[in-house]
């Protein structure tokens, strides 16, 4: 494994160790130790997938479990991930998933979903990105 890949592979763990903090790119671009520019170029070359991208796209993922697997309402779910209010997590969820979290909630309740997209995918499989 380069230096690149051991880099981008830790940088992935502390996003998901701090996932329900609100990560600006210009804070982790300084936890990372390089410009914001420099390391958005690094991520993208190395995943194919923007790093606001994937940090909004395991924001919104991570959202599911706590959707699907409590009562908590939407407001709390969307203050724990960071999201600056209801209305932006709801329009966030919905452009993802095709329904609003109320609605995904409803029809997912009892049994998780298929969660398709590049940001669920690489995390769960970061080697199989790199395959391809």
């Amino acid at each position: 494994m380069d230096m690149h890949a051991a880099f981008m592979q830790q940088l992935m763990l502390w996003i998901e160790d701090n996932i329900e903090q609100k990560l600006i790119l210009e804070t982790v671009a300084r936890r990372a130790g390089y410009s914001q520019w420099h390391l958005q170029r690094l991520f993208r070359s190395y995943t194919g997938v923007a790093l606001g991208t994937y940090i909004r796209e395991r924001k919104l993922t991570a959202s599911v479990i706590a959707l699907l697997n409590s009562n908590m309402p939407l407001m709390d779910i969307a203050i724990k991930y960071g999201f600056d209010s209801q209305q932006t997590y709801c329009r966030t969820f919905r452009r993802m998933f095709d329904l609003p979290p109320g609605a995904f909630r409803r029809k997912y309740q009892h049994s998780l979903p298929d969660i398709d997209g590049p940001a669920s995918l690489l995390f769960l499989h970061p080697q199989s990105r790199l395959a391809a």
